[in-house]
């Protein structure tokens, strides 16, 4: 399943719409995935954005298909244990939500830091139809394996 930019641009501003409001001064977003997320989380924070603040950004690494998470996990909760202190909501923002054990054992962390289920809204561009995870908002569901136009130029 080829997403051309205009696919794309299309799914992240219906994505955009639905999103709540949130304090910009105390919501961040986690940039789950950064190689493949960076564009719609910023998406997101700037969107959200309010009065010329707009929302920080912290990326998040994952493993790759068949790599530990452990090491991954381990270097999040070094970054992440301020979180709690100087945010009170977070966004986990990610273009495809494939399996879902990403958002799983971010969502883990962050709960074990102290946030409530209510403060930790998960955001994706896709999610597939086979996901163990249910993200809060989801541009479109897919069964097959999406391929965004900027992944061509690294093959």
């Amino acid at each position: 399943m080829y997403i051309d930019h205009i696919k794309e641009y299309q799914l992240t501003q219906r994505l955009l719409r639905r999103l709540p409001v949130v304090d910009p001064w105390t919501t961040a977003v986690l940039n789950i995935a950064p190689e493949y997320s960076s564009m719609v989380s910023m998406q997101v924070a700037h969107y959200l954005s309010h009065g010329r603040r707009v929302l920080d950004i912290f990326s998040v690494d994952v493993p790759h298909p068949g790599e530990s998470s452990h090491r991954y996990e381990v270097s999040f909760k070094e970054m992440g244990e301020a979180l709690p202190i100087a945010y009170d909501k977070v966004i986990l923002c990610q273009s495809l939500v494939l399996t879902g054990r990403n958002f799983k054992w971010v969502k883990e962390v962050l709960l074990d830091f102290g946030y409530e289920n209510d403060d930790i809204i998960t955001v994706s561009l896709f999610q597939h139809d086979d996901s163990l995870f249910e993200c809060d908002y989801i541009g479109e569901y897919c069964s097959q394996m999406p391929e965004f136009y900027w992944q061509r130029y690294n093959k």
